[in-house]
């Protein structure tokens, strides 16, 4: 199991992201930040890793000073593994 979290400093940002995907087709969800991302203000939006192009275009089209990052999430030996991209 693999995917993509984005996460901002803002949780209104975080909605409003969340909601410019879904308005454009992308599938998502809101959910906790891994604690493992130290970042963020709490919630982040989830997205297959497989869409990160798509959804790098669309942090960069939002344009929120908020942004705090991408991170990469893999169970990896029953471990959650959370890695910076």
């Amino acid at each position: 199991m693999e995917y993509l979290v984005v996460a901002f400093r803002s949780r209104a940002h975080t909605v409003r992201f969340y909601e410019l995907l879904k308005k454009n087709g992308i599938s998502a969800e809101i959910i906790n930040t891994p604690k493992e991302a130290g970042v963020g203000c709490g919630l982040s939006v989830k997205v297959s890793s497989y869409q990160f192009s798509t959804v790098k275009n669309a942090v960069r089209a939002f344009s929120s000073s908020s942004f705090a990052g991408f991170f990469l999430v893999k169970m990896v030996g029953g471990r959650r593994v959370v890695k910076s991209i």
